[in-house]
């Protein structure tokens, strides 16, 4: 391995800063933050902005194989032309197949209009907001829904312009060396809860989309420190392609419970 510009530098090498600069070729960092806001259920659940009290949709669900989706908001304010007071343009993140690298593209929101993608994608595992009016950064719930079999792939929550999911696809061309898993419990008040929370891996998502593998198990309680984490020593690699995401299993109904990952994405 070599670090393109690591003689120039006057400052001690350190390998993770390097990477999250981009020095290191074939080397990505991959920080994936998640929330299910106050979703997190008796039953299992997936950290993500759709798990809800309600609870809305516990388990996501990636489109049945490559699907144009259209991105659309509950508010008309979410709108690039003519620009209106909310989010005005988003940038979406996805696999356009399970053999090709994370490609990206610029959707102008239509208010409560459908706007298809450009691209048609297995997976999309982040969005976020790039322009926006003064009222708010985005003002209604803005969603990825794949056509055909309406998965909804990702959602922005309002107000928070961009994704909180923790679930990430990675192709056959690369691996996600994991560094860091991390869980936390809202303490809001309420009675004192846990949640048993695990790292699913979809080691053939290219084959089929429901069954995952548990990688690794760790738990949160709401009474003292909410916060856990667990730094793997030898970071847990995980070859593409697969789908990977955090999901917990809570000691009562409607916990707040945010969760991610830290890791390396590889080139093979």
């Amino acid at each position: 391995m070599s670090v393109s510009n690591y003689s120039t530098r006057s400052v001690p090498f350190e390998f993770p800063l390097e990477v999250g600069l981009g020095n290191v070729p074939g080397y990505s960092s991959i920080n994936k933050f998640g929330r299910a806001p106050a979703g997190l259920q008796t039953t299992a659940t997936d950290v993500w902005d759709r798990a809800d009290a309600t609870p809305t949709q516990q388990i996501w669900v990636a489109p049945t194989q490559a699907r144009t989706h259209d991105i659309v908001s509950t508010s008309t304010s979410d709108d690039g032309d003519p620009a209106g007071v909310g989010a005005r343009t988003v940038k979406i993140y996805g696999l356009t197949g399970w053999g090709a690298a994370e490609v990206n593209e610029t959707i102008t929101l239509n208010g409560t209009t459908n706007v298809p993608t450009a691209n048609a994608y297995v997976i999309i595992h982040r969005m976020k907001v790039l322009t926006k009016g003064a009222t708010n950064v985005n003002v209604g719930t803005i969603s990825a829904t794949a056509q055909t079999d309406s998965s909804v792939t990702a959602i922005i929550r309002p107000g928070l312009g961009q994704t909180e999911m923790a679930i990430y696809g990675v192709p056959s061309t690369q691996k996600l060396c994991i560094a860091l898993i991390y869980a936390s419990i809202l303490k809001s008040g309420g009675a004192a809860a846990s949640a048993d929370m695990g790292l699913e891996v979809n080691p053939e998502p290219d084959a089929e989309l429901t069954n995952f593998i548990t990688k690794h198990t760790f738990a949160a309680v709401k009474d003292g420190s909410s916060a856990v984490e667990h730094r793997f020593g030898v970071p847990k690699v995980v070859e593409g392609p697969a789908i990977i995401k955090i999901q917990g299993l809570a000691s009562a109904a409607d916990l707040d419970v945010s969760a991610g990952f830290d890791a390396y994405l590889v080139n093979n």
